[in-house]
Formats: structure tokens, sequence, C-alpha cells
């Protein structure tokens, strides 16, 4: 079963994603990159109004895999109270260093979701030593968000074999990076936990502009709804704020 993440950078964009009945919102800064991180009491304020209804994420930034601060990072993006702190790998082969960072913070009780870009991903033996840190889950993106989106960098093989890697280690899957409504139905094969929307759900397909209500549910109606939500797989609850 294939939930829907969405990307937003306000209280005001939750809101709107939370009233369509997303399964995961997911807090960054559009504006900053492709893993921008938002403002560390902006994301707080997010996580307030959530309340726990529905599971929420939040990227640290375009951080270099081998910044001496990187766990500072996830840390103080952890303790916003967020369920699943976001880290992009922004090399081809994780480092020895950013092994070690990512071992540490699921060590200390840390929900970590690894992104991996696709213009930079070369398979299972890449990523070997990354999934077994403890990590929780791992997705695929794209770096380049106005280049090519992830079905025209990775075919829908090598997307599957994604997915069925990850699933052997009990990682929850991801797939975003530009993807658009006509996407949906080919990706929903591939039976991954969720695809990650930004760009499609906003003014002009315009990731640096307003999430769109419209849109949004437009989105939210392509990938069906379940009764149970597939991260926490207890029954959904449908709510407004």
């Amino acid at each position: 079963m294939t939930g829907m993440l969405a990307s937003v950078n306000s209280v005001a964009e939750a809101k709107v994603v939370f009233d369509a009945g997303v399964d995961i919102i997911d807090i960054k800064n559009p504006q900053e990159g492709a893993l921008g991180a938002l403002e560390i009491n902006s994301v707080k304020d997010i996580v307030k109004i959530i309340n726990g209804e529905i599971l929420t994420s939040a990227t640290i930034g375009d951080i270099n895999s081998d910044d001496s601060k990187l766990l500072d990072y996830i840390f103080n993006m952890a303790d916003t109270g967020v369920d699943y702190v976001k880290v992009g790998l922004f090399d081809v082969n994780p480092s020895d260093y950013f092994i070690k960072t990512i071992t540490d913070a699921a060590n200390n009780g840390i929900k970590l979701v690894i992104v991996l870009f696709a213009e930079n991903y070369q398979g299972e033996a890449s990523i070997a030593s990354l999934l077994q840190t403890g990590i929780v889950g791992i997705m695929l993106d794209t770096k380049e968000k106005k280049g090519k989106n992830l079905l025209a960098i990775l075919n829908e093989d090598e997307l599957q074999s994604f997915v069925e890697t990850a699933k052997k280690f009990n990682l929850l899957t991801g797939l975003a990076g530009s993807l658009n409504f006509e996407n949906i139905q080919s990706l929903l094969k591939l039976n991954s936990d969720y695809l990650g929307f930004r760009g499609a759900l906003c003014s002009g397909n315009d990731r640096v502009k307003t999430v769109n209500a419209e849109q949004v549910k437009n989105i939210r109606e392509a990938v069906p709804f379940s009764k149970f939500n597939p991260f926490h797989n207890t029954q959904y609850i449908e709510a407004s704020i």
C-alpha cells in the first residue's frame, strides 16, 4: 500500500494538506535547495498544530556528508518533535564518517530517513553499508528540481529493485523527485510506502510557490485512500484543523 507525502513550508500549507488527508507531512524550505531546512521554530509550530494526527518529517538541509556539524543538525531537528528526520546523501557512496554519524543518531533513538539522489544512485552495492545503520527509511529523490524528474533518470525496473532491496531490510521506502499527476499510476505498481510531492501541489507546478488546495486534492485522489496508515499501521483518522 502506497501513501502520499506532501512537502510544506508553513503552518498555512500544513493546514491545506492536513485537510486533504495526506499520510505524511514533510517540512522543508524549497527555496534553500532539494532538502532545504525550514527554521527550527517554524518546524516546531507546524508539529504543534498537527498534534500527532498525521506523521511528520523534516529535512536538515542540503548538508555536505562530511560536515563536522552533521550530528548537531540531526539532533536539533529531532528536538522539534517531528516523527522522522530526513538526511540527504549528496555523494555517490556514503563515507565512513557519514555512516558513523548516522549510526550514532539512530542509536540515540532518532528515526532517520536517508534521502538518496537518482542522479547518483548506482544500485544496492553503493548503499549496502547504509542499510544496516539503524535507519528506519530510505528514499529516492532528485537533486536538480528544474531538470529531469525521477522517472526520466531511473527506469521502473531500477526503482522496483530499490524498493525491494529496502524492504529486505524492513525499511520504509519513498519515491519522489518532481513527480507529477501522470507519474502516479506507474509508480503505484512499485509498492513503495509513499510517493512524495511538492511541485505538483503548488501553483503553476512551481515548488517555490504556495501549495494549492485543488492540486493537493487531485493528487490525493489519485493516490488511493486506505483505512490504514502505512506508517503507523493503525486505523486512519480523518480530522481537520
